[in-house]
């Protein structure tokens, strides 16, 4: 089964799903069995019966999936169901039950930093610091976004990439870290990594004229990095907070976020979408046809319903890149037909599509045993558009700065900044003279994985 483990990341899950309202079809295979009368006992014999209902039947692809498996031979139920996964397909996966339950809760052991490298236009393969978590260790000790992780335990980073033990180094639970600031003056210290909460936004700021010479009007900023439906109040705030400066446009970052749950999904929409989009869908799934006829029900649609204290919005420009995943290519994709949305930065993850959450023992959603999460339907826009397997393309390529922090320093604002005085994005920033670090060696990202992305939606009264 693929997989990729980033230092102690939540584990992604997509899509809850109800079986009452997506009741399995009464048609059911049974699972191949070659060999009846072999005198083998498979003690997961119903767990891989389970799977392979559902990847016959509720599955995307189900009419591709392979009939001639001889399950008996294979010993774990993780490799069973990778052979229930059509060519096609890089995004369905399954868990541990330990693992679906850990992902819910929100917390997770961490450092409290997410690290990458500037390769891409820049050609800077130094390790350098994305964000960093409010309340972390990283916190603690004043990292920020934009240092450079020189040193792990007195090893300079880049002999660490190059004899391939940096991943398993950073894994520690403590480590000695050796940082660069802005000004290239280094600082160590030794952390421990421990159970974090992590906020849903990363930052919020009104830009005013005042911090900006030319600018006509207040622009609001929001960094927004996960959908998390328990932390609302991340985005009432923000919103509260843009209301009341009369923001005429709102620069919304999804750099980093990989999606979530499908009411924070709803609720930003319903701030940001204008009135002219009251009523008008957000998005909708698109299943297999033997489920098609549950397209058009209300339970398979995102539709604007504006709440009081939604923003009127002239222009809203959404930032992205390859971390940008699912629910936030949903709202990317579903405000770009109903209101004015300038797509500035890098092409998103490529995640059009969804899993329903379903967990063995089937309908134990509090202890299963395991969850699977295939491919079950795509998601479209008002339009119909929503096949981006590739991800989606900006109107304005930039290139993500990981030399200042967010605001206005940061190369991505300053250019919408001057976009809005001038109606026009100035030229990419000058390039390092030299490359930092010469390993070439590229470390592996969240969104490397192909089971990268979340989007879960809660049906009610399943």
């Amino acid at each position: 089964m693929k997989t990729t483990v980033p230092f102690r990341t939540i584990i992604l899950a997509v899509i809850a799903f109800t079986l009452s309202l997506f009741p399995m079809s009464c048609e059911k295979e049974d699972i191949p069995d070659p060999d009846p009368d072999q005198d083998i006992v498979d003690p997961l014999k119903n767990i891989k019966q389970y799977a392979f209902d559902l990847m016959t039947d509720i599955y995307y692809w189900y009419s591709d999936v392979p009939r001639n498996i001889n399950p008996k031979p294979i010993p774990t139920i993780e490799g069973y169901f990778d052979t229930l996964i059509v060519a096609q397909d890089r995004w369905s996966w399954m868990m541990t039950g330990k693992e679906y339950l850990s992902s819910e809760t929100g917390i997770v052991e961490t450092y409290g930093m997410s690290i990458g490298q500037a390769i891409e236009y820049y050609n800077d393969y130094s390790v350098r610091v994305r964000y960093v978590h409010p309340g972390s260790p990283m916190a603690d000790n004043n990292v920020k976004r934009g240092y450079r992780l020189t040193h792990l335990n007195d090893v300079p980073v880049n002999t660490l990439i190059a004899n391939g033990s940096f991943n398993s180094t950073y894994n520690n639970k403590t480590n000695t870290f050796t940082f660069s600031d802005y000004n290239g003056v280094p600082f160590t210290f030794t952390a421990t990594a421990r159970e974090v909460s992590t906020r849903s936004a990363l930052k919020s700021m009104v830009i005013t004229p005042d911090d900006y010479k030319g600018l006509p009007h207040n622009v609001g900023y929001f960094h927004y990095l996960s959908f998390k439906a328990g932390m609302l109040d991340d985005i009432e705030y923000a919103m509260a907070l843009f209301k009341a400066a009369g923001v005429k446009e709102l620069i919304l970052d999804l750099r980093y976020n990989g999606g979530g749950d499908s009411r924070a999904t709803a609720l930003l929409a319903n701030y940001l979408a204008p009135a002219s989009a009251e009523g008008k869908v957000i998005a909708k799934r698109e299943h297999n046809d033997r489920y098609s006829s549950n397209d058009n029900d209300p339970s398979s649609q995102t539709i604007v319903k504006r709440v009081p204290g939604a923003l009127d919005l002239e222009r809203l420009f959404i930032l992205t890149t390859k971390g940008s995943a699912s629910a936030s290519e949903v709202v990317l994709n579903g405000l770009k037909p109903l209101m004015n949305v300038i797509h500035v930065g890098t092409t998103t993850y490529g995640k059009p599509n969804g899993m329903y959450v379903l967990p063995y023992p089937e309908g134990d959603y509090d202890s299963p045993d395991y969850v699977f999460l295939p491919i079950c339907f795509f998601t479209v826009n008002s339009t119909g558009y929503g096949h981006y397997v590739n991800g989606i393309v900006p109107d304005h390529t930039r290139y993500d700065d990981l030399y200042h922090d967010f605001g206005l320093e940061d190369d991505w604002v300053d250019a919408i900044m001057k976009y809005i005085t001038t109606n026009s994005f100035p030229a990419l920033p000058m390039k390092p003279t030299t490359a930092l670090y010469q390993s070439h060696t590229r470390l592996t990202l969240p969104e490397d994985s192909d089971n990268y992305g979340v989007y879960k939606v809660e049906i009610k009264n399943r």
